[in-house]
């Protein structure tokens, strides 16, 4: 099933599986933090709204959303680290970086502790990454203003170094 469902993200999502892995390669201590604050902030935020009358239906499809989230992670992170040993192979295959991260993770469920030890590392890279890319993408990436021209940064014709006048 992981197999199936990596294939279908990168068939409709390759852009976006791309700077997943890119993340989680690129910074994977603040990856696996953002993965492990989340795997700690999003139980605790359902826990809170559940305390309502009206948010136990929230929090039942949110814990489902959630499920849904940290499996497409664990392939995520397993894709990321697929993606990282076929470029140090000298590849750069997104199918065989996808097969290699899944047989890599299926390797290391053989293992007792330090396989278990190992896939929730790439666990938490995987959903720490798909957060900052989420975020980037749709929380902070709409509050961007433009840059300022240069017509912006002065007035009348004095240059302000790029500091508003008072």
């Amino acid at each position: 099933m992981n197999l199936a469902v990596g294939a279908i993200l990168l068939l409709v999502l390759p852009g976006f599986s791309r700077r997943v892995a890119e993340t989680a390669i690129g910074e994977p201590a603040k990856s696996g933090g953002v993965g492990l604050l989340a795997l700690i902030a999003v139980p605790v935020a359902l826990v809170v709204i559940a305390l309502t009358i009206i948010g136990i239906p929230i929090t039942l499809i949110g814990a489902g959303l959630f499920a849904l989230v940290a499996w497409v992670a664990v392939i995520y992170g397993r894709f990321a680290v697929g993606t990282w040993l076929v470029g140090k192979a000298g590849g750069d295959n997104r199918w065989l970086a996808l097969v290699v991260g899944l047989l890599f993770g299926a390797l290391f469920n053989m293992l007792s502790w330090v396989g278990d030890i190992v896939n929730f590392a790439v666990f938490l890279l995987g959903l720490g990454a798909l957060a900052l890319v989420l975020y980037d993408r749709y929380g902070s990436g709409r509050d961007r203003a433009a840059p300022a021209t240069e017509d912006e940064s002065t007035v009348a014709g004095e240059d302000t170094g790029g500091v508003p006048p008072a």
